[in-house]
């Protein structure tokens, strides 16, 4: 899961927002009651405070303490009041404010803390200690309300958040995965098995609608393409035919080189027509049936051998490295066909320099000392019929390399073009 997923930032927004709120609003509650026991507390000191005060005789005000002694709990209340020599005391000498149970002196347990009040009676001193255990108590509550509510509560919806966001993103990575599929030239990737009224399910039928549409529609063409050139091809042959016969009879020297060219130009048309044809069969999976275990290592070393001399007579030398045999399923004859496209292509169009074919892993590689081509201009030369501006003087039909992409996508292998610097570098990634 990608930490740049929207879904996942979506959850942790949420998430957030959902931790901040109910924190916020234990806060609120938490800081509320804490006034709320704090006042009644101090309302409590005060109102033993003015009931003692308000008895003007000590014998009065010393029983009236008493009494309020007897019936108090040592946690809630403690009292010293010191009036002609004589005291009445819960407890010993204690420091103003808020003290803790260890400040008392006292034995026995007591409560956690005091709220301290010293007061003049006139005469006479009385100091009023009030437990403070029902504030400890509203800690005590609100921590268990964090570990057994809000814990819990978000752990839960973390979980919640965690699933959603996985299904999300596995349906997103579908969609995404597909979109790229079908940009690569795959027509026949498909989202499949999207969610039922959802948006994501909508955009999944979208995208698989807009698939076939488009593989209806490039299906038609290349089926166009593939009627234009049977059609063609039968009646360009007859034209080859008669040519041949019309050779063999005497003409003159001029008739005779416009027959030489008419018959040039014929078997290119008809060469192409067939690469048009065998590229249609190609991407349509014709061809399959006849695969079987091929080594590319040893069926690499062949060609090199084969074009050594192709090279040397265009001033090129070809290097060949090959790392070992590379045991593949495929048919031989179109491999070949591959690398003979590649070597011709390098030939044609980088003469003169070195050329480099190699064999690493499952990786064929021809590389030229060439112009290359541009970046841009990459994915338009794989397309039937492609060439650039600057090869149109060059002899060649544009079919080289779309029936190198052909034959890799039919046995399954990736078709990379890059940057030699200089020159142009073919890769042929075959899988496992």
């Amino acid at each position: 899961m990608r930490m740049r997923s929207t879904p996942l930032k979506l959850s942790v927004i949420l998430i957030a927002v959902f931790t901040l709120f109910i924190s916020a609003g234990l806060a609120v509650a938490y800081g509320l009651m804490h006034g709320a026991l704090k006042s009644d507390i101090d309302l409590r000191a005060d109102q033993v405070i003015e009931d003692l005060r308000a008895i003007p005789e000590p014998v009065e005000r010393i029983e009236r303490a008493r009494e309020i002694v007897s019936a108090s709990d040592p946690r809630a209340l403690l009292l010293r009041l010191e009036l002609g020599g004589e005291t009445l005391a819960s407890v010993g000498a204690l420091p103003d404010g808020v003290i803790d149970s260890e400040a008392t002196g006292l034995p026995e347990p007591v409560a956690d803390s005091y709220l301290v009040r010293h007061a003049d009676l006139a005469p006479g001193a009385l100091t009023v200690a009030v437990g403070r255990d029902s504030m400890a108590e509203l800690h005590e509550t609100f921590i268990a309300i964090l570990g057994f509510a809000l814990l819990p509560a978000l752990m839960l919806t973390s979980a919640i958040g965690i699933v959603v966001v996985r299904r999300t993103a596995a349906r997103v990575e579908a969609i995404r995965s597909t979109l790229h599929r079908l940009s690569q030239g795959s027509l026949d990737a498909r989202v499949g098995s999207p969610h039922p009224d959802t948006d994501l399910g909508d955009i999944s039928r979208d995208v698989d609608r807009m698939a076939e549409a488009q593989e209806a529609a490039t299906g038609a063409l290349r089926q166009i393409g593939a009627d234009i050139a049977h059609d063609l091809k039968t009646p360009i042959q007859r034209v080859a035919v008669r040519l041949e016969r019309l050779a063999d009879t005497e003409l003159p020297d001029a008739a005779r080189a416009l027959l030489d060219q008419a018959q040039e130009e014929t078997e290119q048309i008809i060469a192409t027509f067939q690469s048009l044809l065998q590229i249609a069969q190609l991407e349509g999976g014709q061809g399959r049936d006849g695969f079987a275990p091929v080594d590319i290592g040893a069926l690499v070393a062949d060609m090199a051998e084969i074009y050594e001399t192709s090279a040397e007579d265009a001033g090129a030398r070809l290097t060949c490295m090959v790392a070992g045999p590379l045991p593949v399923v495929g048919d031989r004859n179109l491999l070949s066909r591959l690398i003979a496209n590649l070597l011709e292509n390098a030939l044609r169009h980088a003469p003169g320099t070195d050329i480099r074919l190699s064999l690493t892993g499952r990786v064929l590689t021809v590389s030229d000392g060439g112009p290359g081509i541009p970046e841009g201009q990459r994915e338009v030369v794989l397309r039937r019929l492609a060439r650039l501006e600057a090869s149109r003087s060059t002899p060649g039909s544009g079919l080289g390399l779309a029936m190198v992409k052909a034959i890799a996508d039919l046995h399954g292998a990736r078709l990379t073009l890059g940057d030699a610097a200089p020159g142009l570098m073919v890769t042929v990634d075959f899988p496992a």
